[in-house]
């Protein structure tokens, strides 16, 4: 019996307590799951979480928006593993509509240190050890605006993307054949609090443009998180995966 099978496996999943954090938490809950869940100030949604899933699910809060708080978080995975399992990076600043000519680079900065930062730090610790054991998942969420032509006023959200898009593909090429599977999900606008500073006139309309006639839901988007950190994704890498409803 090979280690990965005599042991529980470990989860990392960043930004935990957001809707899709929590609905990919009951995805993958199991006994023979751990999952170490960040959040920055959605601690009580993951302890409320506790009594109804199978996995022993640990929370670990910090702001990734500063070094000092990646820092944290880096500390509080290595009280309980050297590595994890799987990473997946769902935590991102909200959604926002700005114009172009009314944001400063801080905009664009909040962004790169919540996302990009976070992902660097973090994979620069645990991919050369999947490496090493020739096994790991990660999974990034990116969003449908890093397909075709995106919206206006959202420079920053997008800029913040993309970055991410490019790191993963980056990754799974460099890490292809160290069996590792680096993956994104890029679903369309999905209807949960991250969306509170967004009109809601715009999320209307959305919806109303849809082919399927609404926006996604936390639970359009999970199975696929889960299917991605599963064996049978065990053939794809550097994939960026469409949850759209054909839009």
């Amino acid at each position: 019996m090979s280690e990965s099978a005599s042991r529980p496996r470990q989860v990392l999943i960043v930004g935990a307590s957001s809707a899709i954090g929590c609905e990919l938490v009951r995805e993958i809950a199991d006994p023979q799951t751990t999952i170490l869940a960040h959040c920055h100030q959605g601690a009580e949604r993951l302890l409320a979480l506790q009594p109804e899933v199978a996995s022993r699910l640990l929370p670990l809060q910090a702001d990734l928006s500063t070094a000092a708080g990646i820092d944290s978080l880096l500390a509080a995975v290595q009280a309980q593993t050297d590595c994890p399992d799987a990473v997946v990076l769902l935590a991102a600043p909200r959604f926002t509509l700005q114009r172009f000519k009314d944001l400063d680079w801080d905009d664009f900065r909040l962004q790169v240190d919540l996302q990009l930062q976070t992902a660097v730090r973090l994979l620069g610790r645990y991919l050369p050890r999947m490496a090493a054991r020739k096994q790991g998942k990660v999974v990034f969420m990116l969003s449908s605006y890093t397909s075709g032509t995106p919206p206006a006023a959202m420079a920053h959200y997008v800029t913040g993307k993309y970055a991410m898009l490019g790191l993963m593909k980056a990754l799974a090429a460099e890490y292809a054949g160290k069996k590792l599977c680096i993956n994104a999900v890029s679903p369309s606008m999905i209807e949960t609090p991250f969306l509170a500073d967004i009109p809601g006139k715009i999320v209307e309309i959305n919806a109303d443009n849809h082919p399927r006639k609404r926006n996604g839901l936390p639970t359009d988007v999970a199975p696929v998180l889960r299917f991605l950190l599963s064996p049978e994704s065990d053939f794809m890498t550097g994939v960026n995966v469409p949850v759209t409803g054909g839009l």
